[in-house]
């Protein structure tokens, strides 16, 4: 029994491996791109031998029990438990009951855990970023400091958006720094007009850099005021804009606009002047979907030329299709200045949602399996209880039994299991899903829609796979299965 046990086992490994193989790759794409070592993750040598190990000791351990059961059986009991009109012992119905039941249990934590990730990463997408990411073209250039001035880099923008807007296709362009959802930014202190404070308690926020036209191509709305013009020079007055939210939290009673704050920059490029605040524009999550916005404000760039900022581009086409004319207009500018890391938002906003997209894969892909293993794990309790009482569903059949009820008796033993098993595994739900409320996101750990949809799901696995012995018991014959047994 042993033997048989190990060798069932190692049939499953193998064909585990296999699909293993296959699945990989296609796996691997929906893994986030910063999981480190991500290129060496294959199925090699080592991954063969665990498996092979895992195998034999399931078999093992899965076999050295009934093998040991029977092993030990006394004839006389066997031969009063398991006569010909008889099932099999109480004890090892309530094994195998057990054992379907801790499958379904296990099945349904897993299945709640999948659908509130799901649920929480369907969320992640219908936020609302605080700007319109279809059709927008975004791009990456550096200019050189020792080639380019601050002013030169102000200029060489102002032509290049120029050349970019009069592409066919191009409905705005404009170019800022960080642009939303980005992994890098900057906080730097600042000081409100008329309410200084020491130099350790200063007031911190995000800092971002904005050419002439940003928001309009990012379609950030304009609540108060006006944009940065092309007038807003090194030259001009300081000017400032700051986020909606920064201006409910400095400026809670009063209209932010015509007031002045001084940013913290000083490095000899920038001096740190009081700005005026000319506009109020909307919150954007800045750092990702799953954070909310936080206070803000936007220096003109030919202001503040400290880094190159990144072009963005409105396209009323495919914005694909506007990455070759994107990098003819950069070379014909300067030949020797690479235009890199060009793609589209719609790819920053899948990017942003790859962790929780591969939480939710990872564990439906678990889930499904458990759901799989359950399935089978009921058909083939129900199947091997058929075949013990066949001549006894023979005998009740011949007898004038309905096909009906020999259909109910089978599907109502199938759906208690899976009930029992529902109902403990919803109790453990209760407890374990606290565990991942860190990775949820407008989802409570206990929701009743999923409780309530995976529970139905279940049960519908667990009726089609009762099913199918079910309706093999109803339909025997009977004069047949009396001669046969």
């Amino acid at each position: 029994m042993l033997v048989e046990s190990v060798a069932l086992a190692l049939c499953g490994g193998a064909i585990g491996v296999m699909l293993a193989t296959g699945l990989l790759r296609g796996l691997l794409q929906l893994v986030p791109s910063d999981v480190p070592r991500l290129a060496q993750v294959s199925v090699d040598g080592y991954v063969l031998a665990f498996a092979s190990l895992i195998s034999v000791m399931t078999g093992l351990l899965f076999g050295v029990v009934p093998a040991w059961r029977t092993s030990r059986v006394n004839p006389s009991s066997a031969m009063r438990e398991s006569t010909r009109t008889a099932t099999s012992g109480r004890g090892q119905h309530r094994l195998q009951n057990s054992l379907v039941v801790a499958q379904t249990a296990v099945g349904l934590v897993l299945l709640v855990a999948s659908g509130l990730l799901i649920h929480s990463f369907v969320r992640v997408l219908q936020v609302d970023p605080g700007f319109d990411r279809r059709d927008l073209l975004i791009a990456s250039l550096s200019l050189p400091d020792n080639r380019y001035t601050g002013a030169q880099q102000a200029q060489f923008y102002q032509q290049l958006l120029s050349r970019v807007r009069a592409l066919p296709g191009v409905q705005s362009a404009s170019a800022g720094w960080p642009l939303p959802m980005a992994t890098s930014g900057m906080r730097i202190s600042f000081d409100i007009e008329g309410h200084p404070l020491p130099e350790g308690d200063r007031n911190t926020a995000r800092i971002s850099l904005a050419n002439p036209g940003f928001f309009e191509t990012m379609r950030i709305p304009l609540l108060k005021g006006r944009e940065f013009r092309d007038s807003d020079d090194a030259k001009a007055s300081p000017v400032v804009i700051v986020s909606q939210s920064f201006a409910q939290k400095y400026f809670s009673n009063e209209d932010p606009v015509g007031k002045h704050i001084t940013p913290g920059l000083s490095d000899g490029t920038v001096k740190e002047v009081p700005r005026e605040i000319i506009a109020v524009v909307g919150d954007v999550r800045s750092t990702g979907l799953r954070r909310d916005a936080s206070p803000e404000y936007y220096l003109p760039f030919a202001q503040a030329a400290v880094i190159s900022p990144k072009l963005v581009v409105r396209t009323a086409v495919d914005p694909v299709s506007l990455m070759g004319p994107l990098r003819r207009q950069v070379a014909e500018l300067d030949k020797n200045l690479p235009l890199y890391d060009v793609k589209t938002f719609d790819d920053v906003v899948s990017r942003s949602a790859a962790q929780p997209r591969f939480q939710a894969m990872l564990l439906t892909s678990f889930a499904a399996i458990a759901l799989l293993l359950s399935a089978v794990g009921l058909y083939g309790l129900l199947s091997y209880l058929v075949v013990q009482r066949t001549l006894e569903i023979g005998v009740r059949i011949a007898l004038g039994a309905q096909r009906s009820s020999v259909l109910r008796m089978i599907l109502q033993r199938g759906l208690t299991l899976a009930g029992t098993g529902l109902a403990i595994g919803i109790a453990l739900s209760l407890v374990l899903t606290r565990l991942i409320s860190g990775l949820l996101f407008g989802v409570r750990p206990f929701d009743p829609a999923t409780f309530l949809l995976v529970s139905l799901i279940l049960l519908l696995v667990s009726l089609l796979a009762s099913s199918i012995p079910a309706y093999r018991a109803s339909t025997l014959d009977p004069m047949k299965t009396l001669r046969d047994q």
